[in-house]
C-alpha cells in the first residue's frame, strides 16, 4: 500500500486574469477548485495509474469536507484527523506569469497530533509512505522528524519537503528525496550553476543518508543519482503548460511506483518525466493516458 502524509493540505483555486494590477479591482475568469497539498497530489497520481493509496493528515471545516468528498469521488481512501477551524485555500493565478498565494490552515493541538501518530501504527514493511510538504500550524518541526523516524522503522520512507525538514530526515535513510534545483542550492546556501555543481551537492545528500536523489530542473528535465552511484539524466516532453502545480509531486509518485514495478531506475525516471509533463499540461494531476502519450518524447 502507498500511504501519503499531507500535514497541511489545501483547496487550490486555479484561475486566470487577462490583466492584473496591484491595488486595483481585478476580475478573474471562471475558477477551478482542486484538492491540493503535496501528499494528496501524489495520492491522486498513484490512483490515476491504478495504484492503491491512502491519504493521511489533518483536515478541518468546509474546506476539509471538500477535500474528503473529492477524494471519495476519485475512489481514494483517506483517514484524516479532523480538527477545529478550516483547512487553507491557496490561489494559483495565471496572468502573463504564474502567481501563487498560499493560505493558512487552522492550528492543530496536541490531541490531534497524538491521534495522527496512532494512525501510523498500521504500517507494514511492504508499505511505502510519502512524507510531503510542510508542518501545519501548531506542530513543531521536531514532530516532523519523529514522523519520519516512526515511518522508517516500519516501512519505506520517501521525503519531499522544505530544505530544513529534508536535511533533518536524511538520518532515517529515505529511499528517495526530490528537491528541485533551486531547493538543492538553498539547502547548502548557494546558487547552483550547471550539472557538475548539482552532482556535487546531490552526492552530499546521499552521504548524509538519502538512498536516491531525484532533482527536477523544470524545462531542463531531471537528474537522478541512484543508490549505486549511477547518474541518469532525462529530458521533458513538449506541450502547452496549463499549470506547474503538482508536477514535481507527480514526478516523484510515478518514479517510486514505476521503480517498485520494474526495479529499473532508467525506466522509472522516463515515466517520472512523462508524469510531470502530463500534470503540467493538465488542470490538476495528469492522467495515465496522457502519461503514456508523452512517453515516446522522453
Amino acid at each position: 500500500m502507498y500511504y501519503t502524509i499531507t500535514l497541511n493540505p489545501a483547496v487550490d483555486m486555479l484561475t486566470k486574469a487577462s490583466n492584473f494590477s496591484l491595488g486595483k479591482l481585478n476580475r478573474t475568469q471562471e475558477a477551478k477548485y482542486v484538492v491540493g497539498g503535496k501528499g494528496i497530489n501524489i495520492s491522486i497520481l498513484l490512483n490515476n495509474i491504478g495504484e492503491k493509496t491512502k491519504a493521511l493528515g489533518f483536515v478541518a471545516g468546509f474546506t476539509g469536507y471538500f477535500i474528503k468528498s473529492e477524494l471519495d469521488k476519485l475512489g481514494i481512501e483517506h483517514d484524516f484527523v479532523e480538527t477545529l477551524g478550516t483547512t487553507r485555500i491557496n490561489m494559483k493565478l495565471t496572468t502573463d506569469t504564474e502567481t501563487e498565494i498560499n493560505g493558512q490552515s487552522s492550528a492543530v493541538d496536541s490531541e490531534n497530533i497524538t491521534k495522527f501518530f496512532e494512525k501510523l501504527d498500521i504500517l507494514k514493511i511492504e508499505d511505502v509512505v510519502f512524507l510531503s510538504g510542510n508542518v501545519i500550524a501548531g506542530m513543531e518541526l521536531e514532530e516532523f522528524k519523529k514522523i519520519a523516524e516512526k515511518v522508517a522503522a516500519k516501512a519505506t520512507l520517501v521525503v519531499d519537503s522544505n530544505k530544513d525538514l529534508v536535511l533533518d530526515t536524511l538520518q532515517y535513510k529515505p529511499f528517495v528525496v526530490k528537491p528541485n534545483e533551486f531547493e538543492l542550492g538553498e539547502m547548502f546556501g548557494i546558487t547552483l550553476n550547471g550539472l557538475e555543481e548539482i552532482l556535487v551537492y546531490v552526492r552530499k545528500l546521499q552521504e548524509r543518508g538519502a538512498q536516491n536523489v531525484l532533482v527536477s530542473r523544470g524545462a531542463k528535465g531531471a537528474i537522478l543519482l541512484t543508490e549505486n552511484g549511477e547518474v541518469l539524466e532525462v529530458n521533458v516532453a513538449e506541450g502547452k503548460i496549463v499549470s506547474t502545480v503538482a508536477a514535481g509531486d507527480s514526478m516523484l509518485a510515478m518514479f517510486v511506483a514505476k521503480y517498485n514495478e520494474t526495479k529499473d531506475y532508467a525506466e522509472a525516471l522516463k515515466y517520472a518525466s512523462a508524469a510531470g509533463g502530463a500534470t503540467s499540461f493538465s488542470i490538476g494531476v495528469g492522467s495515465k493516458e496522457l502519461i503514456e502519450e508523452l512517453l515516446p518524447q522522453i
